[in-house]
């Protein structure tokens, strides 16, 4: 079965997830969620992108990414390859590590882009690892928020809700809204490839553009 397109444009934003092969743990300790942190940062060097959100679940991962020139599709294999090759060698395993290839959500606007930010900060509670989502370490909230130096996120996230201190307030008080909300729709974006999040003319557009791209490669 050929596999759904992947929607591969300049200065695109995208949410990107990937879990461990059978919804195994992909991360087994602090020194495995310290590696793969380590390599996200090494990728921000090396390629031209952004990164606004993150969060490393046990058998999962989610990030929030604007890629430029460099294709989304080889800062992953990048972050993916050398993740699988760490754990392999950290503990004597051969073969994946994780499921299958990458999964990308495109996102429309600041709004959509809001929306799946909040997602990804809300996973550890949705999954009941922390009831608070200011606590779970292995997440940026605390930097999206101001509450920790950046080290890893690009500051622009809460230029989305403004540029103040009373902004950040605004984009938390956000967040914790969502802590009752049902997510399941956004949820159903990650088991399907070539997902889009936005408007139906957004959707049609970037279906429009990726088909021109893919005739004119094939001139």
């Amino acid at each position: 079965m050929p596999r759904a397109p992947r929607f591969v444009f300049q200065n695109a934003f995208y949410h990107v997830f990937n879990r461990g092969v059978n919804k195994q743990p992909i991360f087994l300790s602090p020194h495995d969620y310290a590696f793969f942190l380590k390599k996200l940062s090494q990728l921000k060097g090396k390629y031209d992108h952004s990164l606004y959100a993150y969060c490393l679940m046990p058998n999962h991962f989610h990030l929030s990414i604007q890629t430029r020139k460099t294709p989304i599709s080889k800062i992953m294999s990048s972050l993916t390859t050398s993740y699988s090759m760490y754990v392999n060698r950290t503990y004597s395993r051969v073969g994946p590590v994780f499921q299958n290839r990458f999964r990308s959500i495109l996102i429309e606007n600041d709004s959509y882009f809001l929306e799946l930010s909040r997602y990804i900060y809300l996973n550890p509670v949705k999954a009941r690892l922390v009831s608070d989502p200011m606590r779970y370490q292995y997440s940026g909230i605390r930097e999206a928020l101001g509450e920790d130096q950046l080290a890893l996120l690009d500051s622009d996230i809460v230029r989305l809700v403004g540029d103040t201190q009373g902004s950040k307030q605004k984009y938390k008080q956000f967040l914790y809204e969502g802590i009752k909300e049902d997510m399941s729709g956004i949820e159903r974006l990650f088991e399907q490839e070539g997902s889009v999040f936005g408007s139906n003319r957004f959707s049609t557009l970037a279906q429009k553009k990726y088909l021109r791209r893919k005739n004119k490669n094939n001139v």
